[in-house]
């Protein structure tokens, strides 16, 4: 074997004559040996090379071996040095015992025998290469790790692009909203634009699970709910006639969407969602769902209403077996439309669930405040509920008011 930086150690004696006789043996076995006569000298050398093995004597003035291999495995962050200890001290197990509790990996007795050296030279070669291996791996896997984190961040940074940027400019409504992934790629997503000049559209969309499979299932399934026609919408139908397009019924959505998905049975992954339509000149809302909790109506003079709106979850069943059904209301001035996932109401303390009855107290008491701060309040409050537990869920509400 050549003398690469693995063939070269350092050996520590206080003995001329031992020390030249070991460096003798180790050469013949074809090591490049570097010679200290103390534990200081061999920390000094250690200090700005590092040796993978270090074969030292026990007993030295200045700093004896232990307490160089004490100070040598507090060194933190540098790589392993395999260390063979040499004594003249015998056979005592209680010295032995003590002298591998402080970090020797090997002990060899005085004086030396080739035949032992080499038999624990081969040992220590044998534990170096698979620290070395295991170092390897571990940077492999560490770069890769890198990469995934990079990936991640990326694809997150190309999913919180999919959220709208800003409130649609409609007179008369004002929409906010708040999303919280409870890992770095979520499952949730959500949307709000105005479909075309007298119409508000909206939805809030939950795939199951979390991480790469469900984003890359939420983004499928935004980019099938654009507002424009000929990028693979399917909010707009196109008609001879002008408008030259009819607008797609939400319970009709749905369906195509149970179409568009049909279950996977290899690898299931469904994702929920509510889809409504607002008339901005009569106020009348029709939403449907496809497995999504109900919407929630808030107004500062009335409880809040539930919308229950019964149905299947996308890419739970076939669609022949899916039941969707439109739901309609009529928002006058002051009512507050609430779209959430199924993060908020079964967020969770211990073994509480935080539950639709208390999100439906909760956004009753938030009624008077604005929008922005009533979603603010209820995160607040969702919050408190945990009582510093882990978010276990994503978390996305959406709302909607009508004001003057």
């Amino acid at each position: 074997m050549s003398a690469t930086s693995e063939r070269r150690l350092l050996l520590v004696d206080d003995d001329p004559i031992a020390l030249k006789i070991v460096t003798a043996l180790l050469r013949d076995q074809g090591y490049a040996v570097d010679t200290a006569s103390d534990g200081q000298q061999a920390l000094d050398r250690l200090a700005v090379y590092h040796y993978p093995l270090v074969v030292t004597d026990w007993m030295m003035p200045v700093i004896d071996g232990l307490e160089l291999v004490r100070r040598l495995r507090t060194v933190e962050g540098s790589a392993y040095t395999y260390v063979i200890m040499l004594t003249a001290r015998g056979d005592d197990h209680a010295d032995a015992n003590h002298a591998l509790s402080m970090g020797v990996d090997d002990l060899l007795a005085k004086p030396v025998k080739r035949d032992d050296l080499i038999a624990r030279l081969r040992v220590a070669e044998r534990m170096i290469g698979l620290q070395s291996e295991l170092l390897h791996r571990n940077a492999a896997l560490s770069n890769a790790n890198e990469r995934m984190r990079r990936d991640l961040a990326a694809a997150a940074k190309v999913q919180r692009a999919l959220l709208p940027h800003a409130p649609p400019a409609t007179p008369g409504w004002r929409a906010a909203w708040r999303s919280e992934a409870c890992e770095e790629l979520g499952g949730d997503t959500l949307n709000v634009f105005q479909l075309d000049e007298h119409r508000l559209a909206a939805y809030v969309l939950d795939v199951s699970g979390h991480g790469v499979g469900s984003a890359l299932l939420a983004v499928q399934a935004s980019r099938l709910l654009q507002p424009v026609m000929g990028l693979g919408s399917m909010l707009k139908a196109p008609r001879r006639e002008p408008p030259f397009y009819r607008v797609v019924a939400p319970k009709d959505l749905m369906a195509n969407l149970a179409r568009k998905f049909p279950p996977q049975w290899d690898a299931p992954q469904f994702f929920t969602m509510v889809y409504l339509v607002i008339d901005l000149r009569s106020g009348e809302a029709t939403l449907a769902s496809g497995g999504h909790p109900s919407p929630l109506v808030s107004h500062p003079d009335r409880p809040v209403q539930v919308i229950d709106l019964p149905s299947s979850a996308i890419a739970m069943l076939d669609h022949a077996d899916c039941e969707f059904a439109d739901a309609s209301y009529r928002m006058v001035l002051g009512d507050r439309m609430l779209l959430y996932s199924d993060g908020v109401t079964e967020t969770l303390h211990g073994d509480q669930v935080y539950g639709q009855d208390r999100l439906v107290a909760t956004w009753q008491v938030l009624a008077g405040k604005s929008i922005d701060e009533a979603l603010d309040g209820l995160l607040a409050d969702l919050a408190d509920f945990r009582q510093g537990e882990a978010v276990v869920d994503d978390i996305t509400l959406l709302a909607i008011e009508h004001h003057l």
